[in-house]
């Protein structure tokens, strides 16, 4: 690229020189100077031509009518091929232009497009001569739009072809030229004058490339009919859309890659809509185009607008090596369109996200939008892997889910995002981690709560408990009243009954509990009344074999048996159970009238146990005795 601008810097005063006789703007193309028709090499070869007899009288074979089209040397007229009795294109010397070089320009832009028959290049049929023997150029009549109009109205292309996106229809026609332009190369001919102008779209969708009269040859085919890019020392081509090296004057510089450039210049005008090369003036375009590398075109897609500036690469040896090369490349392009559209639709989801999450939207909306963008994203990666785009914003994305999820308390989840992250950040998987152990531990702490509010639940086991209380309970309350009603007893017979029962009383306990040792063992209400039951008639038994070896009358033990029965149920409302407060109220009341009068100790013990089970069914019978009446509607109004 220096060596090249070096050069145009060189010659800058000569090419200034040349500018100041150009006429027109950047958009008309600047031709070499003909060479003379009698005394070059073309000159002789055309002389020969003509002396031969080899141009077709158009007398009999062609009949001309009305004009097509004018240009700056020529006129195309509307014609018919009689033998074929076919629509033709007849282009000729303009008559106020007619000189040798003009003449000789006309047929060597015939003999070029003559030796490329290609699909998407114009064919010409024949060279013909007029009633003066002026030559005539017979080609194909192409019926269609200036791709140069064609390329900005969607609407007009929606119309004609069907194609609801403009920007793909253009790349899509930019391919066939870059086709046909690879066909004129490999046979040695670059057509140095590309641009949406000189391409013309049929009414079918075919794409021809007109206008070959700046074409050359870089072969030499020992004819001396087509000119030789070598052979040029002048300035030409269309400014709006030229090379560097076309202003160099130095014909060895055209090659291939200059045709690479003009379809990148072409390229770039499909994107924005004006050409790359613009100025106040013929002068200042070419200053421009002499000293600034191109930008990419703007707003346009970031892969189309990377291959448009390597196209146009100021030095030829960075550019496409081929238009081959940049057909390929716009095809990538076309292929990894869709994915890029997908990554830009999960973007827009993603912005979407980012302002969920600055407003405190609820889980619901944020779990959606990233739903959404993350299946955008990873659609466009599965449709094109390196779509580096969608791979970034895809990582921003989970990140950015991560750390909300960390935020929120949801270390697991977090976690779970985090193992999607390709090389997550550090700090993050430390913060993470940290947040990992803590909820580790706080599991811990919860499992240790959890179990305790277990322990005290008094709904386990509840059915079984009152169950086993109530049972127990009328059995107390039983056996006193029918050791009442049964009458005196001798003392030993008295004491037996004293430890027989609660004996029984205890076997009884003890198979009930092995019964029901699933949910009595559960809670620990569960297990102190039991146990608590288990005790006391054990104590029970001890304490009356102990005040039967001390000598005492059985109202004596019994009443000792009230002391330990109140001191029991004091114990139980106090550790266990706060709402057995009036049963245990009702065994201190007992054992006080007991001592005052000990001939109702069985009675007073009947009814010390019938308050236990009254009280026990009413703290915990499964639903309430008494549920709570509903609140009084509301009056209407």
């Amino acid at each position: 690229m220096t060596a090249l601008r070096d050069l145009l810097g060189q010659q800058w005063p000569a090419i200034e020189d040349a500018a100041r006789t150009f006429v027109g703007g950047g958009g008309e193309t600047i031709r070499p100077d003909a060479p003379d028709g009698t005394d070059s090499a073309h000159g002789r070869a055309i002389a020969a031509l003509l002396a031969h007899s080899r141009l077709s009288s158009s007398g009999s074979r062609i009949s001309t009518r009305d004009v097509l089209g004018m240009g700056g040397m020529g006129v195309v007229h509307e014609g018919t091929q009689v033998s074929l009795d076919r629509s033709v294109a007849v282009k000729s010397v303009r008559p106020d232009k007619k000189t040798p070089g003009s003449t000789l320009k006309l047929l060597q832009e015939a003999w070029i497009a003559g030796r490329l028959e290609h699909p998407n290049i114009v064919p010409v049929y024949d060279i013909g001569a007029d009633a003066q023997g002026e030559p005539l150029i017979v080609q194909q009549r192409v019926e269609g739009w200036s791709w140069d109009t064609l390329c900005r109205e969607a609407d007009t292309v929606h119309t004609r072809f069907g194609a609801s996106d403009l920007l793909d229809f253009n790349v899509r026609v930019l391919m066939q030229v870059c086709n046909a332009v690879h066909f004129a190369h490999s046979r040695g001919i670059v057509h140095l004058d590309i641009k949406p102008s000189n391409v013309m779209i049929g009414a079918f969708g075919e794409v021809l490339i007109l206008d070959w009269g700046l074409a050359m040859s870089l072969l030499d085919d020992g004819t001396g009919r087509l000119p030789l890019a070598r052979d040029n020392a002048e300035i030409i081509g269309t400014p709006s859309y030229m090379a560097p090296e076309m202003m160099a004057q130095d014909g060895d510089r055209l090659d291939e890659r200059t045709d690479v450039y003009l379809l990148g210049s072409t390229l770039y005008e499909l994107c924005c809509g004006q050409p790359p090369h613009t100025g106040p003036g013929m002068i200042a375009t070419l200053y421009k185009i002499a000293t600034q590398a191109p930008c990419p075109p703007p707003e346009s897609p970031e892969e189309l607008g990377a291959i448009c500036v390597r196209a146009m690469a100021m030095d030829p040896q960075e550019r496409y090596v081929s238009a081959e090369a940049l057909r390929l490349a716009l095809q990538d392009f076309l292929e990894h369109r869709g994915s890029i559209r997908l990554a830009e639709q999960a973007c827009a989801q993603a912005a979407l996200l980012d302002g969920a999450l600055a407003q405190g939207s609820s889980e619901d909306v944020i779990r959606g939008l990233f739903s959404a963008a993350r299946f955008g994203f990873e659609q466009a990666l599965h449709a094109w892997p390196h779509n580096e785009v969608a791979r970034s914003r895809l990582r921003s994305l989970q990140i950015t889910r991560c750390t909300h999820a960390l935020k929120n308390g949801n270390a697991a989840h977090a976690a779970e995002f985090l193992a999607e992250i390709d090389d997550p950040p550090a700090a993050l998987q430390e913060e993470i981690a940290q947040a990992l152990e803590q909820r580790a531990g706080d599991a811990v702490r919860l499992a240790d709560l959890q179990q305790f509010a277990d322990n005290m639940d008094l709904r386990i086991g509840q059915r079984t408990r009152v169950f086993i209380v109530g049972l127990m309970g009328l059995l107390w309350t039983a056996a006193p009243i029918a050791r009442h009603v049964g009458g005196d007893v001798s003392a030993e017979q008295a004491v037996i009954m004293m430890i027989g029962f609660p004996a029984g009383f205890l076997v009884l306990l003890g198979g009930l509990l092995i019964w029901a040792r699933d949910s009595m063992t559960r809670t620990v209400i569960n297990r102190r009344t039991g146990w608590t039951a288990v005790a006391l008639l054990s104590f029970q038994i001890v304490q009356t074999a102990v005040g039967w070896s001390m000598h005492l009358q059985h109202l004596q033990i019994m009443t000792l048996n009230f002391v330990l029965w109140s001191l029991c149920a004091v114990l139980y409302t106090i550790a266990v159970e706060r709402r057995m407060l009036p049963m245990a109220a009702g065994f201190v009341l007992c054992m006080a009238l007991t001592a005052r009068w000990p001939e109702l100790v069985w009675i007073l013990t009947a009814v010390a146990n019938a308050g236990l089970v009254i009280n026990a069914l009413v703290v915990w019978f499964p639903r309430p005795l008494f549920p709570p009446k509903p609140p009084p509607s509301a009056a209407p109004t």
